[in-house]
Parts: structure tokens; sequence; C-alpha cells
């Protein structure tokens, strides 16, 4: 039997997931799927006594270099620019992303200088590291969206996309396009501000299948951003925009109804993620409750051991082990 290992590693504030698919014996290839890579700012990594580690460094550290499947749910500098570095060691053979493969060819790199603010020179470096990400990618990259999309097999690995759909992935383009066709700077700077705002619930989001489990991976996609038919059920559920409290509500927890839930939450628990209200919460649905990273938890709960990754390793009759690494 195939196994599959789920890796959330600990990138501080960002996102990076690795999928690895087993198979049985050594003789075989594993299938390797990225998604999002964190952060690529220095500052980020300046205290790494939870555990953080570059994404990039991670996979060199465990000889990962031979990826099939590289994904960007959305452009934000904490889930897009961390990719970079891994993509310049080796292009991965396929690039998931949710705009048409054209846009990047069109759009120029933007002038970090145009902006003041700190989130808004990072968007426009996440907007820069996205075309250079699809230059690498090259033949690889694809367009990804829910609409008319068939579910992929990889062996005993199946992959559903929940969002965005084809209405969700054309804002998403004018949004993008608005940036790129702005007719003066100050046009651009607030076209850049309103498709900042909109990014999260534009994400990726996909469906896992593996073993009789299914693990839910919405980007940043916040609880009124899921789509209202899709089926949710999930025994893996990583919240969105890294547990903030628009992140999670009993309601969408509900629909859910997990066993374990994953908050990439920082240890500084920036922007105000992992409240303690939204620990609580997701503590009360009965999921056992995990993290990338090692915020700082309500008195009741044990605190998160320092750990460069959580790994999930569940087998081919659908069993799950659990571990900080």
């Amino acid at each position: 039997m195939s196994t599959l290992k789920l890796t959330f590693v600990n990138v501080g504030y960002g996102e990076a997931i690795l999928l690895r698919l087993l198979p049985e014996g050594q003789g075989g290839k594993p299938f390797q799927m990225l998604i999002d890579g964190g952060s690529a700012d220095a500052e980020e990594f300046a205290d790494c006594t939870s555990g953080r580690i570059r994404l990039a460094d991670y996979l060199k550290k465990h000889g990962i270099r031979d990826l099939d499947v590289m994904v960007n749910t959305h452009i934000h500098e904490d889930h897009t620019c961390g990719l970079l570095p891994a993509a310049l060691d080796r292009a991965p053979a396929s690039f998931w992303q949710t705009l048409p493969v054209s846009f990047w060819k069109s759009m120029p790199l933007l002038d970090e200088g145009e902006e003041e603010s700190v989130t808004g020179k990072k968007y426009i470096r996440a907007i820069n590291d996205y075309c250079r990400l699809c230059e690498l990618a090259g033949d690889g990259i694809e367009k990804i969206s829910a609409d008319g999309r068939e579910r992929l097999a990889y062996g005993d690995l199946k992959i559903d996309f929940l969002a965005p759909d084809e209405a969700c992935a054309a804002e998403l383009y004018r949004l993008m396009a608005g940036i790129r066709d702005a007719s003066s700077r100050e046009v651009r700077r607030k076209a850049r501000v309103l498709a900042d705002g909109r990014m999260n619930n534009l994400s990726l989001i996909l469906m896992i299948e593996f073993a009789g489990r299914r693990i839910l991976l919405p980007g940043d996609t916040n609880s009124k951003g899921f789509p209202a038919e899709a089926d949710l059920s999930a025994d893996i559920f990583k919240v969105g925009h890294h547990g903030q409290k628009d992140g999670v509500t009993p309601e969408l927890l509900s629909r859910i109804r997990p066993s374990y839930i994953v908050c990439c939450a920082s240890s500084d628990r920036k922007y105000n993620s992992a409240p303690p209200e939204a620990v609580r919460m997701m503590a009360q649905s009965g999921a056992k409750l995990y993290f990338s990273d090692c915020p700082p938890l309500p008195e009741e709960f044990d605190p998160v051991p320092p750990h460069e990754a959580l790994t999930f390793t569940i087998t081919g009759d659908g069993q799950i082990e659990v571990r900080y690494v």
C-alpha cells in the first residue's frame, strides 16, 4: 500500500504545504506536490526559536527537488514569495495558478518604490515573484478553476477543485488587469489596494482524497468565501486565513466536521492570528487542534513544542499519525 505524507512546514506567518505520495516498496518514484511557499521576507526568519525555516532550506535539508506540481493558491507575499527560491533550485513539472496562462507575459514587473506602506511593498513583491514563477514554469504553467475541471488522480491520490469558479476567476483577472493597464501611478495604487483586499476569497480551494480520508486546503479563504453548495466534509481541515477571526465560524465547522484542524498562525500571532476565542471555538468542535508554528495559546491548552514541520502520515488503510518534527 502507498502512504501519503502531508507536511506543514513552519514558515512563520505563511503557508507551505508539501504532499508526498510514497509508493509501496523502495523502487517507485514518489509523487510530490507543493502548495504555497510561505514568505521570502528576511524579517520573518529573524527569530527561529520556534523552529521556523525557509521553505527552500527545508526542501534542501530533506533532499526534495523534483516537484511534480507546484501550486500558488493566490498572490500574497506569505504564500507566493517563498515558492520562487524553490523553483529556482528546480522548476516544477507543473505550476498551478488561477490566472490565464498568457497573463504573466503581459504583466510588467512593478516598482516597489511606488508604495510607501510595508503591506503595499509586499504585495508588489508577490506580483513580481508570481510573474517570475510563471516564467520559470514555462510550458508547465496551467490555469486552474473549479468549473469544467475533472477530478485529477495520481495513483491513489485524488484531487478536486472547489474554487474559484469561473466567475471568481474572471473577477481575479479583471482586478489584476486593472493593475496592469492602469493609466497612472495613483490609478495603479488604487487597483492594487482593491485586488489585495479581494485576493483571499479568490484562493484556489483543494479537496484531497486518499485511502478514504479527505483533506480540505482552502488557501486564505475566510469563512464567507466557501462555495455554498459544495461538500466540505473533511477529516483534516487547514483553517483559512491563518485562524484570524474571519477564518472560521461554528457554522463552517459544522459543514466540515473535521477530526483534525491545522492553523497556520505564527509564534508572534501576526495580524491577530489565532485569537483565543477562535482557538477555543475550533477546539470545541471536537477536532484535534495542531499548528504549523507555535502561537501562544489560552492557558487551558498545552503549549506547542518548537518544530520545523507538522506531519500527517496517512497509510493505505486510512490510519492517521500526527507528529511535530
